[in-house]
């Protein structure tokens, strides 16, 4: 999978870098065997919770043990990306990190593997590293398989010839799949256009025709260059063995030889810019948007804190300058600030998508003048402090989960120096506003942006990017990070669940459950479902899906600010969604702060602002969004096919089961009100019907807070909640072709309805069989065939959807490709399908798929959000944890003949509607 650095947001910025720290590693006890060989590793440091250590080759281990945890993430880092690449093989890292998946002479097939042992895994690249990582279900076997693949594909992967000249066109179809995206490529000929000569300027998805081109000898060379001890670093986090698990990677990665040759190194600068400069992009769909890209330095210089605080002081709503002056305004449907450099000076992006038929010309020159500092007023100490607030609160919320931490600090490798994650957020707090203006006068000037247009200067002004000085230096004074409560070894067997789970009706009549369990610095998930009204009559009514979106703008008291400033505060994360028939309450806090979060919470439940200003920025958008979305692909297939789900279900407009035209989903936004929303909330808003599910670290008087605080929140002619239960309807086969524009991407989609509940015998045989066919990952019978033998798509897959209630049931399969690749992708769909009713499937490919949904049950159990939700699913359908037992035995049970049987009863060959889109040209 590739990652392009798309840095918009500030604010998700600091949340991608303000990441995870843990505590001190559990002390190894090894055998005699264990220590000779963990003897070869020398330990260097310990930070954060985080052991260093280095092997006689070079070979850098930083292991981040949590006993709280209970699955084990094993990501190993190669510092090699686009920043690598030379002319003819742009896009080698990326293609590289797909041809490492094609197996070795020992591991055959890696997806396979991994499925086979319940292990979910990918791979990522950017301009600085290249990643691969595999999240388990902790199993000290397990984790030395993982181990072991990824010593053998470190030297011994294949990089052949035939497996290139597949991968090439999967490779290519996500290339086009980019190409198909507006901002993305916006993004990329901005960033081609700020270079000169440093690598960074170059795309890492890389050219069309070093994809289609590159020699395999070339490939194998670059493989051979990179892909060594001395330039990887192995991470594993969660729960295992650190003295066991350091002598595993001994064992594994010892024995593989430094090369005599040193790693290459890069040495191109960009020189300074010398004025301004403009690229204008066309493309068939999408929204207009503005883009400005200034250099800046490496992430290890330290003007990178301040750079920081300086894109959530301009674009955190809603405080920022740019939220307030573009967004709130009207001028501009989005507006941010975001970014920093790698391990080279890299750019920091302003972003501005203004309405269609808005005035760019003032857009722009606003936005400029905002981000460059020649308007707006000066920030305040307050504004500052909120900002450290948000950076630090998301710091300690990452803390508690060592797992991610690895993902974020694999992009640090590259950039030089893990540590470099734990230097930037000491910085942060030390940043004044004298600082913050400082580098806005530095690095946002006129002559070092990169713009949309063009614009003559009379004076050329060049912006020196200072050297990032040398890191033992820059780290010389790094204090450790602060620690977070430890939380208990959980494992989230049914029984164990059932065990914790505790059930009980407060007086009002609100449904409560509670699962106590130690979390990771005392976290809170408690998650609150309201429930009224009958399907037909809400239906009727505009506006329902406002009102939990306008809950967040603050209650009558509250206002957006002073609510987002609590929750900074209280450390906490809020969020409420709404609809026609119900409305859920998700809140992740702390021990300390969950009641006052809940307080909150009923503020703006039960007397929200729904502010008219609010109001109409939503509705600006999201007609915005409808307009601009008129040559999507998928838009475009769903106006082709509406009308054939419509007649055959014999609905009109004005049914809940009628699907909307775009143009009839415009009139219905552009006819909804304000008054619509408070009409909506006056009459059905309310605890008549209430369930809550609560778990992690339970605070005391948690039940009698819920009570205070919702139990008299009642509507005595609240319509009751009426549960609708979809009756399944023949829909006939169909075949449509859908024409589009400028795309470069084509999609397929193919969907058969049937009669089937998941309370039918056939239910799981036939998940087991569509987890064969296409549920899985890269080692399902579509993926296998389609993207791996063919290499004719990025991505295929099926999926089923079956209710609770009713017997409404579907299969589909969807994909995309190259559009002069159409016939063949549904040729080969179309003979899988034929083998899967005629042959059906193996014992061996049975087994897989049981491994596969098992572990990624007992995986979703691990969290405690979803645990959460799980609990009201269950409440609500009169269930306990015995029914997931229930059904965990029945998937192992589960026989080769009921799943072959159940595929055949249920999904025909020639029941499909069958729809594509795509720029087919000559093509009917």
């Amino acid at each position: 999978m590739l990652q392009i650095p798309f840095r918009l947001s500030g604010v998700l910025l600091v949340l991608v870098l303000a990441q995870v720290l843990a505590p001190a590693p559990v002390e190894a006890k090894a055998s005699p065997t264990a220590a000779a060989l963990q003897s070869q590793a020398v330990f260097v440091r310990e930070l954060g919770g985080i052991a260093e250590y280095r092997l006689a080759n070079g070979l850098q281990i930083l292991l981040f043990p949590d006993e709280a945890q209970s699955t084990t993430t094993v990501n190993i880092t190669y510092r090699v990306g686009s920043r690598h690449e030379s002319q003819g093989e742009y896009g080698m890292a990326h293609l590289l990190e797909h041809m490492v998946f094609k197996g070795t002479p020992t591991h055959r097939d890696i997806p396979g593997a991994f499925a086979a042992k319940g292990i979910r895994f990918n791979g990522t690249t950017t301009n600085d590293r290249t990643n691969y990582f595999a999240t388990f279900n902790a199993n000290q076997d397990t984790l030395n398989f993982a181990l072991a693949l990824e010593a053998d594909r470190m030297v011994g992967s294949f990089i052949a010839r035939a497996d290139l000249d597949k991968e090439m066109s999967v490779v290519r179809n996500e290339f086009e799949r980019g190409e198909n995206e507006p901002m993305q490529v916006l993004y990329q000929r901005v960033q081609s256009l700020a270079y000169d000569w440093h690598p960074y300027g170059n795309s890492t998805i890389g050219a069309r025709s070093d994809i289609e081109n590159v020699p395999i000898e070339r490939l194998q060379a670059f493989y051979k260059r990179h892909y060594r001890p001395d330039n990887a670093t192995i991470l594993v986090a969660g729960r295992f063995d650190p003295a066991t698990t350091l002598a595993k990677i001994a064992e594994h990665f010892g024995p593989l030889k430094k090369p005599a040759e040193p790693l290459a190194q890069t040495y191109t600068q960009e020189p300074a810019q010398d004025g301004e400069r403009t690229v204008v992009v066309r493309r068939v769909g999408g929204q207009p948007a503005l883009l400005a890209y200034y250099h800046v330095p490496a992430i290890a210089h330290a003007d990178s804190a301040p750079l920081l605080v300086l894109s959530l002081l301009m674009s955190m709503p809603p405080s920022g300058q740019l939220y307030k002056e573009l967004v709130e305004s009207k001028l501009a449907l989005h507006a941010g600030l975001g970014g920093l450099g790698g391990h080279s000076p890299g750019g920091i992006t302003a972003l501005a998508i203004p309405p269609t038929q808005a005035d760019a010309d003032k857009v722009e020159k606003l936005l400029l003048d905002l981000v460059e500092g020649r308007v707006g007023k000066p920030f305040t100490e307050d504004e500052l402090q909120r900002v450290r607030d948000v950076a630090l609160n998301s710091y300690r919320e990452q803390m508690k989960n060592p797992e991610a931490l690895i993902q974020q600090i694999s992009g640090l490798l590259g950039a030089g120096d893990w540590r470099l994650l734990f230097q930037l957020m000491e910085d942060i707090p030390r940043v004044t506003l004298a600082d913050v203006e400082r580098v806005r006068r530095a690095y946002l000037q006129p002559a070092n942006r990169t713009l949309g247009r063009y614009v003559p200067a009379e004076v050329v002004t060049r912006v020196e990017i200072p050297a990032a000085p040398p890191l033992d230096l820059r780290l010389a004074d790094l204090k450790g990070p602060p620690k977070v409560e430890a939380g208990e070894r959980f494992d989230p067997t049914p029984a164990h669940l059932q065990q914790r789970t505790v059930s009980k009706v407060l007086p009002s009549g609100i449904e409560l459950q509670t699962l106590a369990k130690q979390t990771r610095g005392n976290t809170v998930q408690l998650q609150m479902q309201l429930r009224w009204g009958e399907r037909d009559a809400t239906f009727a009514r505009r506006g329902t899906g406002w009102v939990g979106e306008l809950m967040m703008e603050g209650s009558a008291g509250l206002s957006k600010q002073a609510l987002q400033d609590a929750l900074i505060r209280l450390k906490a994360d809020m969020s409420i969604q709404g609809g026609d028939q119900g409305a859920t309450l998700n809140i992740t806090a702390e021990q300390g702060t969950v009641i006052e979060v809940l307080k909150l919470a009923a503020a703006v439940l039960q007397a929200p602002a729904l502010p008219v200003e609010a109001f109409e920025r939503i509705k600006q958008a999201g007609l915005a969004g409808l307009q601009s979305s008129r040559q999507e692909l998928e838009v475009l297939r769903r106006e082709a096919v509406r009308g054939h789900y419509n007649r055959a279900l014999g609905v009109q407009l004005g049914a809940p089961d009628y699907q909307l035209s775009l143009d009839e989903q415009v009139v219905q936004l552009q006819a909804t009100q304000r008054a619509d929303v408070r009409a909506f909330h006056a009459d059905y808003w309310s605890a008549n019907e209430a369930r809550v599910a609560v778990v992690g670290a339970l605070p005391e008087g948690l039940d009698l807070a819920i009570e205070q605080l919702f139990g008299g929140w009642k509507k005595a002619g609240a319509p009751p909640f009426v549960r609708h239960s979809p009756a399944h309807v023949a829909i006939p086969a169909a075949r449509f072709d859908v024409g589009a524009r400028d795309k470069a991407n084509a999609a397929l989609r193919m969907r058969i309805d049937f009669k089937l509940s998941e309370a039918d015998a056939d239910f799981v045989p036939l998940t087991l069989a569509i987890q064969v066919f296409g549920a899985g990952g890269m080692e399902s019978r579509l993926s296998t065939r389609v993207r791996q033998q063919e290499g004719l798509s990025y991505g295929i897959g099926a999926g089923l959807n079956a209710p609770f209630w009713g017997n409404d049931a579907n299969l589909s399969i969807g994909g995309s490709f190259a559009p002069q690749n159409r016939d063949a992708v549904i040729a080969l769909v179309q003979d899988e399908l034929r083998r899967m009713a005629e042959v059906g499937i193996s014992e061996a490919e049975l087994q897989r798929a049981k491994k596969d949904l098992a572990e990624a049950r007992l995986q979703s159990r691990a969290n405690e959000g979803q645990l959460a939700g799980t609990l009201n699913l269950l409440a609500d359908r009169s269930k306990d944890w015995a029914y997931v037992a229930a059904r965990d035995a029945a998937i192992q049970t589960a026989t080769l003949a009921q799943v072959n049987a159940a595929w055949r009863r249920h999904i025909k060959a020639d029941g499909f509607v069958i729809s594509t889109v795509g720029d087919f040209k000559d093509k009917p």
